[in-house]
């Protein structure tokens, strides 16, 4: 491989991989387990100087949709606000977690997106001892939304993403986002989405109708929802 690639390198963490795309060739390396995800292979595999943009599983990741307190407003104020959001959604001690979140608050609902502080340890020690830059770090629910967002132009909606025998759904209503959901289900279950909108549906986060989204097979939904099979888009 070169020892310089001027173009974008792309990196996929899946749940039991990750995919190195360069130059128009795909490599899929085995992960090196452990507390480090990313594969040893990377520190040789990995272009010198590459800008790299990198995708990760939900596998790997926890979500919330939240929506600022009025009275939380300073950095340290979100940080403690979010640590106990995640704990008492997800169960997971923040101290081990790195969140994405905005410099600033506002007033709409945005999704929150907290990742394992040895995945991201672990990234940047590969990029550093490659001499490389990273481009761009996204989840792989968000990285789906942005390709596809354009098919879903319901004002009560939800996009259904299937990946490594996980079911990744997002919930709209009049536009603002309301939940997101991630979970293992099992192979077959071709129920799951409509379980999981239900649940939804019943706490009011879900819209009583609105359209289901999804790639590929269409998936069965409650009464009043209308399914979507959507188009992959490049």
């Amino acid at each position: 491989m070169s020892r310089f690639w001027a173009e974008p390198v792309r990196l996929h963490l899946h749940a039991d991989a990750c995919e190195l795309a360069a130059g128009g060739h795909t490599q899929r390396l085995a992960l090196a387990g452990g507390a480090q995800p990313w594969p040893a292979a990377l520190a040789e595999q990995l272009p010198l100087r590459a800008k790299v943009r990198v995708c990760v599983a939900d596998h790997w990741l926890r979500y919330l949709v939240v929506r600022w307190p009025s009275a939380v407003r300073a950095r340290r104020e979100r940080e403690a606000w979010l640590a106990h959001q995640f704990k008492t959604v997800h169960g997971i001690d923040m101290s081990a977690w790195t969140v994405a979140m905005d410099t600033d608050p506002v007033d709409d609902a945005r999704i929150v997106c907290a990742a394992p502080s040895a995945l991201i340890d672990g990234l940047h020690g590969l990029l550093a001892a490659r001499k490389a830059r990273l481009a761009s770090f996204t989840g792989a629910f968000i990285a789906q939304f942005n390709r596809l967002h354009r098919q879903c132009p319901a004002a009560d909606g939800a996009l259904l993403c299937a990946a490594d025998g996980r079911l990744t759904l997002g919930v709209w209503r009049a536009g603002q986002w309301t939940a997101l959901r991630s979970q293992m289900v099992a192979a077959g279950d071709a129920e799951a989405p409509r379980r999981m909108l239900t649940q939804l549906c019943a706490t009011g986060e879900a819209a009583p109708a609105g359209v289901l989204y999804a790639l590929g097979r269409v998936p069965t939904v409650p009464e009043g929802w209308q399914p979507v099979a959507l188009e992959a888009a490049a």
